[in-house]
């Protein structure tokens, strides 16, 4: 289905004038009716090649062939028919895909119609795919209502209903919880093989490392692992010695060594190899340098279930309460249909507290900070904030509260599309009505707010031209300009790999405890918290459990 041959594409930096290499020489086949996971670390050039599959990106050399078509040959309405006929695609931030003012149902009708055969099944199809996405109750929801996981199950199930043979995920579970996740993983699977779609996932998300037929793990462009069953056992460390790792030559006639050979035999800069009389070869460091054993169990284990305990008596004695919520709800009423996302919230949160808000996709997280931040109005009770009653203030008065006492981070990352990202961290001193000059920006500490989040090297691109975890990264570090009294962080996370979203969060401890901040932070990912956190469990709008990690 996909062949791709020495696949290269290159970005001209136009501030440097430089030729930047995303991807160096591509190596891939995929066969029809396969579910391969693309991973690989922030910045690694997963979201340009899938960018390319699609169409969006030219290449700049190589071979690509999807299906019958060769990309590299297609004119512009040759590549516009290539995507209607051959692609479904599911965003990393579905809002950009989505209607968000209709209905789930009404954007499967839309997208079902763009292939008009078998319009006659279309009503059943549709149904069947809301079903084993899990979100059948949602048919009549507004899109712009529904939750972030509840979104991506809605974008997913669109790009299945064009019945398309080739199927691109860009990120789709970052805001899922592991439940979901899996619902996801083997709806993709049964897809694949029911009508043999071809799957395509481009991930960070480590749990896509099982379940799928193959992994590709791509490192600064290109293909370092490409990965079947038997090594994606090794990776989640459940198989016995001898390990075996299978590896593909790329044009060039080149193979990556694994990691762990390369970590265990302390290889630096040369190789050797030793072949024997029958063909037997080892691998071995040149210096003779002593090895360590190989101990699998050495390999970083994931939080799989979080134990709390109650909070004590007198945890807010003597602490000044920054955010007091009273008997808080929340009912969306649409076309007759009554959605009750939170129900009778109570919850004080003191000065300089960090507090997570945790529960599954579709719990009320997302609408518990939005009520929060004031972005939307609550249907009964009373939030108070920083001792004055923020339920009494007007959209304008809310504005101002937030301009001046808020630092928020989205799901989206909502930042100005037509400025960079350098340009945006000022943009909150323009909103609020200062006068500008260049020579009063302090180019040096808005270095720092980026270096720290390591976002640096796109300070002056746009946010559509990064990934979606530069992009996270970006809106933290605009977030924190200004140092805000309160931090409101809505999944900040998700669309990075661990090692960068483990760094991120050391990051945002640090300012925590330096500046005493009171930071609100809504994951489904427990593998974020430490010993000692306030965690606030949501589920089906209501707090089911308030207390500490153990």
């Amino acid at each position: 289905m996909i062949e791709c041959r020495d696949l290269i594409k290159i970005y001209l930096d136009e501030t440097s004038n430089l030729k930047v290499p995303a991807l160096r020489g591509i190596d891939l086949k995929v066969g029809k009716g396969e579910v391969i996971s693309i991973v690989g670390p922030s910045g690694s050039g997963k979201t340009t090649l899938i960018n390319i599959l699609a169409g969006f990106e030219t290449l700049s050399s190589g071979f690509l062939r999807v299906g019958e078509y060769n990309l590299e040959d297609l004119n512009l309405t040759e590549l516009l028919y290539y995507r209607l006929k051959t692609i479904g695609i599911v965003d990393q931030f579905p809002e950009r895909t989505l209607f968000l003012s209709g209905t789930v149902y009404d954007n499967m009708v839309f997208v079902y119609s763009l292939q008009p055969n078998d319009s006659t099944n279309m009503e059943s199809n549709i149904t069947k795919i809301l079903d084993e996405l899990g979100i059948a109750h949602l048919s009549n929801r507004k899109v712009r209502l529904l939750s972030g996981g509840e979104m991506i199950r809605t974008a997913i199930a669109c790009a299945l209903a064009k019945r398309v043979p080739l199927l691109l995920c860009d990120e789709p579970t970052g805001q899922l919880d592991s439940e979901n996740t899996e619902k996801v993983k083997q709806t993709l699977r049964n897809i694949a093989r029911s009508f043999g779609t071809t799957v395509l996932v481009v991930t960070h998300d480590e749990r896509f490392l099982e379940g799928v037929d193959k992994t590709c793990e791509i490192r600064n462009g290109r293909v370092s692992i490409l990965m079947g069953k038997e090594e994606q056992m090794i990776y989640s460390g459940q198989t016995k010695f001898p390990l075996r790792y299978k590896r593909q030559l790329d044009s060039s006639n080149s193979v990556r060594l694994p990691d762990l050979v390369i970590e265990k035999l302390k290889i630096q800069t040369d190789v050797e190899f030793e072949i024997s009389e029958n063909v037997d070869v080892r691998v071995k460091n040149p210096d003779n340098v002593p090895v360590e054993k190989i101990v699998l169990k050495e390999l970083k284990e994931r939080r799989k279930k979080l134990a709390l305990k109650d909070i004590p008596s007198d945890f807010h004695q003597n602490q000044e309460i920054d955010i007091k919520l009273r008997n808080i709800s929340k009912i969306y009423e649409k076309k007759g249909e009554t959605v009750e996302a939170l129900k009778n919230i109570n919850l004080n949160i003191h000065k300089g507290e960090l507090i997570f808000i945790l529960g599954p996709s579709g719990s009320g997280k997302t609408t518990l900070i939005k009520l929060i931040s004031g972005v939307e109005m609550h249907s009964f009770g009373e939030i108070i904030i920083n001792g004055e009653n923020f339920s009494n203030l007007n959209d304008e008065e809310k504005a101002q509260f937030r301009l001046e006492r808020f630092g928020i981070v989205p799901q989206q990352g909502n930042l100005h599309p037509y400025l960079t990202i350098e340009e945006n961290i000022i943009l909150k001193d323009i909103i609020a009505g200062g006068k500008i000059r260049t020579d009063q920006i302090d180019l040096e500490q808005n270095s720092k707010l980026l270096e720290d989040f390591e976002i640096i090297h796109r300070k002056n691109s746009y946010p559509l031209e990064i990934s979606g975890g530069e992009l996270q990264r970006a809106s933290l570090a605009i977030a924190n300009y200004h140092s805000p009294s309160i931090l409101i962080l809505d999944e900040p996370t998700a669309n990075m790999d661990a090692e960068l979203a483990e760094q991120v969060m050391n990051h945002i401890y640090e300012l925590h405890q330096k500046h005493n901040l009171t930071i609100i932070i809504a994951t489904h990912d427990i593998n974020l918290l430490r010993n000692g956190m306030r965690i606030i469990q949501l589920v089906d709008g209501q707090i089911s459990k308030d207390g500490l990690v153990k």
